[in-house]
């Protein structure tokens, strides 16, 4: 077996009591059916306690006060002190560790959920890399899985972190990019066409290809109405998903507030510019996000073909996560900081990626609204932008001259 994780991976410690948002409370914690048969056999007073506490329809530690039931005063776990570090269930052991399953191959990433794994993700400005090792397992054959679609997704997925990591373009280009190239790539997929997808690859490496989509970007610039009334649009799609946090409904209300319902269109078109250019030197925990989302999810394409929806919603995420930080930096100014960052990140992604409803309800719009089409896409992404200055080389300043 294969496993493939990004290089930090192995760095990561959990911070336990010291947590600024422990993973034991505001969500429900559900139990593998090999640890249900060790909870019901534990013996003595721990082991009534456990079976008390145990919501055993649901399979799913009980809560109370929205905190589960073995987490104490001090934020530890008593089943971890009380009944040791093998008692606890398979969700409890993995987390922040997640794992996207593929035939002989494994992909395990840190969720963005746990504040220390954010601070790992975020926190630095190097590109991330990935590493690979392989264990003597069993071999795997998934009935269905179509090995050939696998590999060609793989393939654009690098090309995606080759564009992603580009800093030579501003992030939004960068957003972009991966927008139109995957629009496209799905059509191929869908007409069963996956042997043009080389042809594709080498024509979106070429500077024609560049040319044209900065040609294509023109039309989207300067329209900071648009730009506004679209982000405003992707932000309420929020309000549709199931709420795993009581408080997260009043900070997106305030920040929806701040910056749709105060600001006029031309006002937050110099918001957006203003904080732009405030992120300059820390554009690359945009990079980092959309890094995250690409590595969990694209490939996860192999199973449904919808290539396209996994990066809009790496992209609805990353920007949704960012119209908050200007929000957040609204009120704070120059001291809007690394921590503030991790704390929105954090947030967002536990109300979005620990709920499977709410991963469901996100594809089906990405599927059939509008609001989520290419084109209303990159109007919200570029409408706040101006055309990026040409970078003058010797050859271009030959050619001017």
């Amino acid at each position: 077996m294969e496993y493939t994780y990004p290089a930090y991976f192995y760095d990561f410690q959990c911070v336990a009591s010291e947590c600024t948002d422990t993973c034991c409370a505001a969500w429900e914690i559900m139990i593998d059916p090999v640890s249900l048969k060790k909870y019901r056999k534990y013996p003595g007073f721990f082991g009534n306690r456990l079976k008390n506490s145990i919501d055993w329809e649901r399979k799913s530690f009980e809560q109370y006060a929205g905190r589960c039931s073995f987490l104490n005063e001090e934020n530890l776990c008593d089943i971890y002190t009380e009944a040791g570090k093998k008692m606890l269930c398979k969700t409890c052991t993995r987390y922040p560790r997640h794992y996207e399953e593929y035939e002989n191959l494994r992909e395990i990433s840190l969720s963005l959920s746990c504040p220390a794994a954010a601070r790992m993700i975020l926190g630095s400005s190097e590109p991330v890399t990935f590493l690979s090792s392989c264990r003597e397992t069993p071999e795997e054959e998934y009935e269905s899985f179509d090995f050939f679609l696998f590999t060609k997704l793989q393939e654009i997925r690098d090309y995606l972190y080759e564009v992603i990591q580009n800093r030579e373009l501003p992030v939004e280009d960068r957003a972009a990019l991966i927008l139109a190239v995957t629009h496209d790539l799905e059509k191929r997929i869908r007409k069963g066409r996956l042997y043009e997808i080389d042809d594709m690859l080498n024509r979106c490496q070429t500077p024609v290809f560049q040319k044209k989509a900065a040609e294509k970007w023109r039309l989207f610039r300067g329209q900071e109405s648009k730009a506004k009334h679209e982000m405003h649009a992707l932000f309420r799609r929020m309000y549709r998903l199931e709420v795993l946090d009581p408080k997260w409904t009043a900070f997106l209300k305030k920040a929806e507030h701040q910056l749709y319902e105060e600001l006029s269109a031309e006002t937050y078109g110099q918001v957006c510019s203003k904080f732009r250019e405030f992120m300059k030197e820390r554009e690359y925990e945009y990079e980092q996000l959309l890094m995250y989302f690409v590595f969990t999810y694209f490939c996860g394409a192999v199973y449904d073909e919808n290539a396209f929806a996994k990066v809009k919603f790496a992209v609805y995420c990353t920007w949704m996560i960012r119209e908050l930080d200007m929000a957040r930096w609204l009120e704070k100014g120059r001291t809007f900081t690394l921590d503030d960052q991790i704390e929105i990140a954090h947030r967002l992604s536990r109300e979005i990626e620990h709920s499977d409803p709410n991963l469901e309800a996100l594809e089906h719009m990405m599927l059939e609204e509008s609001v989520f089409s290419l084109q209303e896409l990159l109007s919200g992404i570029l409408g706040t932008t101006r055309q990026p200055e040409k970078k003058m080389t010797k050859e271009t300043e030959e050619t001017e001259v």
